[in-house]
């Protein structure tokens, strides 16, 4: 069992505003934003464990949030939520307490994790939103990209982050069409069931989902997650 305390000690030593979104199964899921300082900035959303036995996104996420971002905030809008599925993180299981892959279930509305995500994220709209993931079964680093003017980025973020890891070689997912090496297409046929094609649909104009091999050490992991994204933000 992970110690669920540590994550919530370090998100109460940033000097950040946090908030606690709701409390399922004695679990705190917090939420932070960072306001820009600038107006009409580029909203975007961060999502870190959403499946429990993937803690390389919860690291990610926090590290996000500890380093100084001093200079994106003078161009965006932050809405951070580290730790989605704690019952998970903390138990090491991809689904929630109830057995249930929160990621397969924002069609329903009795799901403890996707309300509280949906009611959260309300009414905004996002430019961008990424969610972080691992793979037991990858040998290198892939990323899912959905966007709506299908102008897309995952040969420029390949490019760019392939330096903290190998590519992901191998064709495992028939429904996700290759946009490149080591980049599938966000899947018509997912219709919005998971996160990211919840959002691509209802709430942010691009979305992408980032995956590392469970195998590599949690360091290099954040460090290809946050490379992704910073990727992203530099083009915006």
């Amino acid at each position: 069992m992970r110690d669920y305390a540590k994550i919530i000690h370090r998100l109460k030593q940033l000097d950040l505003p946090l908030d606690i979104i709701d409390t399922v199964n004695d679990y705190p899921i917090h939420l932070l934003r960072l306001e820009a300082f600038t107006d009409a900035p580029k909203n975007i959303l961060i999502t870190g464990g959403v499946h429990g036995d993937e803690p390389a996104g919860v690291e990610a996420v926090l590290q996000f949030l500890a380093r100084d971002n001093t200079e994106l905030l003078k161009r965006f809008s932050f809405m951070v939520i580290p730790c989605v599925n704690p019952y998970g993180y903390v138990h090491d299981t991809r689904e929630n307490k109830d057995g249930i892959d929160i990621n397969r279930s924002f069609e329903e509305e009795k799901v403890c994790e996707v309300v509280v995500l949906k009611r959260a994220i309300g009414q905004t709209q996002f430019s961008f939103a990424i969610d972080f993931h691992e793979d037991y079964e990858a040998t290198g680093f892939y990323l899912y990209e959905g966007k709506k003017d299908e102008q897309y980025l995952g040969p420029k973020i390949v490019d760019v982050v392939k330096t903290l890891g190998p590519i992901d070689t191998e064709e495992f997912d028939k429904e996700a069409p290759d946009i490149t090496e080591g980049v599938y297409k966000v899947a018509s046929e997912w219709g919005t069931e998971g996160l990211a094609p919840y959002l691509l649909h209802y709430h942010s104009e691009h979305v992408v989902i980032t995956e590392t091999p469970t195998v590599w050490p949690l360091e290099q992991s954040a460090a290809l997650h946050l490379g992704v994204l910073d990727t992203v933000l530099s083009y915006y």
